[in-house]
């Protein structure tokens, strides 16, 4: 928990921040619930939206890949900038200290269409299906995005590996030593020994590619609703140089969604052996993040599941 965890912005705090940063003298600013880190819509009157994003509440507990998002996504909205030609979203602005509203933020924007959580019980299913596929195309534009080594985003002289085995390892054990902070009885040993075990599978992934952790949560998800199509996505806090199949789209992906993105991660045994792996990360984020912060999710019954089914797979797998 950080040190001086940071206050609630006072709401004319936020106003004088959103106005200055857009050069705007009427900005709306209406807080948006569903978000880990408290999240603003931003609205001129253009017929388009910013957000802005700063820390959570002292009382909000963050797990150890958590803490830094801010910073992460700062990095990434500039990197898309300089890679995507006509990427939607750009950083507006990034405030590293307390100053302004006493707490770190970031402004990012614009966002055209409408967030997919509010008007998904508009859509009929095909148009929720096209939504999808819409998504699996952008999701495989984002993920064009190459880099020179494995890890963090926010890459110094030092940081990164050329191993993605290494990386993958790395991140597990910060998940797990979070589950053993928190007392969860949880097969560590058996974990860390699947990865050991299956090691060259993941070390078969040997081009660095922008991968976004989270991104498949409707609250996530900006679209056109006139042609069901993606504009652009709401947070890009959790990038980082991986393999793409990663993503938590791909935990439980949809038929459209794949269709969009071209191609299911399941072809041959080591695919396979990487997909239980992925199954076994997001499962056990999710095991974790629920005894942290109970109240974000009703169940942990079916991650708790689909760990155990992900450590069975790759036991009974023999490369």
């Amino acid at each position: 928990m950080p040190s001086n965890p940071p206050r609630s912005p006072e709401p004319s705090a936020l106003q004088r921040a959103a106005a200055n940063a857009l050069q705007s003298r009427s900005v709306k600013v209406e807080r948006l619930d569903g978000y880990l880190f408290r999240t603003y819509r931003l609205t001129t009157g253009k017929g388009f939206f910013y957000i802005l994003r700063c820390r959570p509440s002292h009382s909000v507990r963050l797990l150890r890949h958590e803490e830094d998002r801010l910073e992460t996504e700062a990095s990434a909205l500039q990197l898309l900038n300089t890679r995507i030609e006509g990427f939607s979203a750009r950083l507006i602005e990034y405030h590293s200290t307390t100053i302004p509203i006493g707490s770190r933020y970031l402004i990012s924007g614009p966002f055209g269409g409408a967030v997919l959580a509010d008007v998904e019980s508009s859509l009929s299913r095909q148009a929720f299906a096209n939504t999808d596929r819409s998504l699996g195309q952008y999701v495989r534009g984002i993920s064009a995005v190459t880099g020179t080594t494995f890890g963090p985003i926010r890459q110094a002289p030092g940081i990164g590996s050329q191993s993605w085995a290494r990386v993958f390892a790395s991140m597990l054990e910060s998940i797990m030593r979070d589950g053993e902070d928190a007392l969860l009885n949880l097969p560590y040993d058996s974990m860390r020994d699947m990865v050991r075990r299956h090691r060259v599978s993941l070390d078969q992934i040997t081009q660095p590619r922008l991968v976004l952790l989270e991104l498949s949560a409707d609250e996530n998800v900006v679209v056109d609703v006139k042609n069901n199509r993606v504009t652009g996505l709401l947070d890009y806090s959790t990038a980082l140089w991986g393999d793409p199949y990663l993503s938590d789209c791909w935990y439980k992906p949809t038929a459209s969604f794949a269709e969009g993105f071209g191609k299911l991660p399941n072809g041959d045994a080591d695919e396979r052996i990487r997909q239980y792996l992925y199954v076994l990360y997001h499962s056990l984020l999710a095991v974790v993040r629920h005894s942290y912060r109970p109240s974000e999710d009703s169940d942990d019954l079916d991650a708790r599941r689909d760990l155990t089914t992900a450590i069975r797979q790759l036991t009974a797998l023999v490369r």
